[in-house]
C-alpha cells in the first residue's frame, strides 16, 4: 500500500479539466432507449457502436467479470472511459469517488461518477471524463489498465486492440 500511494504522489495526474468538470453533469454513458446499432467488424474484440440516437459512437469490449466503454460526450468535446464490473467494489449510484488508474508507469487520478443497479448483467462502475490527450494516448497505446477504485476492489482491464478501436470510433463519429 505504501508504494502505491508513494506512485501516487510521484506520477498522479489529474484527468479532469475544466471542459471535463463541465461536462461532468451530463451522463455520457447511452441510455437504455438509445438505438444502437453495430459498426463495421469487430476488432480484437473491441465493438464499435453507432448511437442513432445522439449520433454518436462508443466502443466496447467485455473482459472476465466486466465490461469497458469509450466513447464522447453529446458535444464531442469530452470523451470519456467507463469501467464496470460484475465484483462489488462498494459503489453508491450517483455518487462521486475519485479513482486511478495505472497505465504501466503513468497514474491519472479522475473523478468517477458511479453507476449501480442499473446496467444490464449486474454491472456497476463508474465514468471518467477528460479532454487530457496524454491519457488518451496511453489509453490508446498500452496494453493494460489497472483500475483502483477508493472505494475497494482493483481490477485489471485488457486494452488489446485499443488503439486500432479508437482509430474505427473516430472514423465512425465522422459518418
Amino acid at each position: 500500500m505504501r508504494n502505491f500511494l508513494t506512485l501516487i504522489a510521484a506520477t498522479s495526474i489529474t484527468i479532469s479539466s475544466a471542459m471535463a468538470a463541465n461536462a461532468q453533469s451530463q451522463n455520457p454513458l447511452p441510455k437504455a432507449s438509445d438505438v444502437l446499432v453495430r459498426y463495421g467488424k469487430d476488432i480484437e474484440g473491441w465493438t464499435i457502436y453507432t448511437n442513432k440516437t445522439r449520433g454518436d459512437c462508443l466502443i466496447v469490449r467485455d473482459f472476465g467479470q466486466g465490461s469497458v466503454q469509450m466513447g464522447v460526450t453529446a458535444n464531442q468535446e469530452v470523451g470519456y472511459l467507463g469501467v464496470f464490473t460484475k465484483a462489488d467494489i462498494g459503489l453508491k449510484n450517483g455518487n462521486t469517488t475519485d479513482i486511478f488508474v495505472a497505465l504501466d508507469h503513468n497514474l491519472y487520478k479522475g473523478v468517477a461518477t458511479s453507476t449501480s443497479g442499473e446496467l444490464k448483467g449486474g454491472l456497476s462502475g463508474g465514468y471518467i471524463l477528460t479532454d487530457d490527450p496524454k491519457f488518451k494516448r496511453d489509453v490508446a497505446k498500452k496494453y493494460e489498465m489497472t483500475v483502483f477504485p477508493e472505494t475497494k476492489g482493483t481490477f485489471v482491464v485488457d486494452l488489446k486492440g485499443t488503439f486500432k478501436a479508437m482509430a474505427a470510433g473516430k472514423k465512425c463519429l465522422k459518418h
